[in-house]
């Protein structure tokens, strides 16, 4: 499985540096299962709302290529007990992706945001960023 974080879901609807290789990278892995946070259909459209309002409509075409864990109980915990450095919503898609992956491997985890790519790298989770400057 492939988890995005909304990070990197934007940068398939707002054209940012780095979307042709994310959209190339994602291109490459269609066999494999992409997964996100139900977190993103209240976080997608309103950051494309802020950034590029002509994208909503393709917000739920997005969305739609994704399998969405719900934030239950376990997640909740574990977004609650990570450390203190990580926003709150970052915590849920980390614990999300985290918790995905203890059921099915997860390939990466994909992420733009530098703090939650650190914190998932600290948990072991393998990250990709592609098209990010090294």
């Amino acid at each position: 499985m492939i988890y995005l974080d909304t990070s990197a879901l934007v940068k398939l609807i707002r054209i940012e540096a780095e979307s042709e290789a994310l959209s190339e990278w994602l291109d490459e892995r269609t066999h494999t299962p992409w997964i996100t946070s139900v977190l993103a259909e209240v976080e997608l459209p309103r950051a494309i709302r802020a950034a590029a309002p002509q994208g909503l409509a393709h917000v739920p075409l997005v969305l739609a290529r994704f399998n969405r864990f719900e934030i239950d109980p376990v997640i909740r915990a574990a977004a609650a007990a990570y450390p203190h450095r990580l926003r709150s919503l970052d915590a849920i898609h980390l614990a999300t992706a985290q918790t995905a992956g203890a059921a099915v491997p997860l390939t990466a985890f994909v992420v733009y945001d530098q703090r939650l790519r650190q914190s998932a790298e600290d948990l072991g989770i393998i990250t990709a960023s592609p098209g990010a400057a090294a």
